[in-house]
This record gives C-alpha cells, structure tokens and sequence, in this order.
C-alpha cells in the first residue's frame, strides 16, 4: 500500500493521475497563499501611507489657513487705508499662484510613487513565465 503523504522524488508517478492533481493542487494553494500574503501586506503599506498622508494634509492645510489669515490681516492693519483694496487684490494673486503651485506639487508627487500593488504583479508575471516555459 503506497503512503499519500510521502513527498519524495518520483512519488506522483506512483499515485498515479489523482496522485499528481492532488500534488499540483497543493502547490496552487501554496503559491496562491504567498501571493495572497504579499497582496496582504502591499495592501496594508499602501492604507497605512494613505492614512499619514491625509491626517498630515489636514493638520498642515488648516494651520496654513490659519497662519495665512493672521498674516493677511496683519498686512492690511498696516497699510494706509487708499492702498488696502490692491494689497487685498495683490495678496489673493500672491495666495492663488501659491495653490496652484501646491496643487502640481501633489499632483508631482502621486505620480512619482510605483504602482500600487507592483510587487504582487511582477510576482505572478514571474510565475506566468515560468509556467509557460514548463510546457
């Protein structure tokens, strides 16, 4: 009587065809399970760097309002009262142009972070070639 759980060379061309399912299920699990871990663990980087993002946005765009306000008033205090209108014109150009400016910083840096998920994806090419060349 043939042992199923023995796993030495050779052992599948005994067990037969069911043998040899049972033997390329068991690896399709384990690859599929590695795969699952490392989309897992992608996934949690990419929330966790999400999260930090969006909680230091909001801390630092309120302060800049905030900051940006006080600065604003101040100004305008200490300008005579005929030039206040263009300082207020001239300021709000100032302001504009420097969230313009942070927007295509943002926008720089999204683009510069590789896609989500890459090492997943360049895994199971791996294993997608080295399927094909086993044929």
């Amino acid at each position: 009587m043939t042992d199923e759980h023995n796993d030495t060379p050779g052992e599948e061309d005994r067990l037969g065809i069911f043998g040899s399912v049972k033997a390329l299920f068991h690896r399709l699990v384990a690859l599929l399970h590695r795969r699952g871990e490392l989309f897992a663990t992608e996934l949690e980087e990419e929330l966790t760097r999400l999260i930090g993002v969006l909680v230091c946005s909001m801390v630092g765009i309120q302060c800049a309002i905030i900051g940006v306000t006080f600065v604003a008033v101040t100004v305008l205090l200490a300008v005579p009262e005929g030039y206040r209108a263009w300082v207020a014109g001239g300021m709000a150009v100032l302001f504009l142009g420097l969230a313009a400016a942070g927007g295509l910083f943002i926008r720089k840096i999204v683009r510069a972070k590789a896609r989500p998920f890459d090492a997943t994806l360049r895994e199971l090419e791996k294993d997608l070639e080295h399927l094909r060349s086993k044929r």
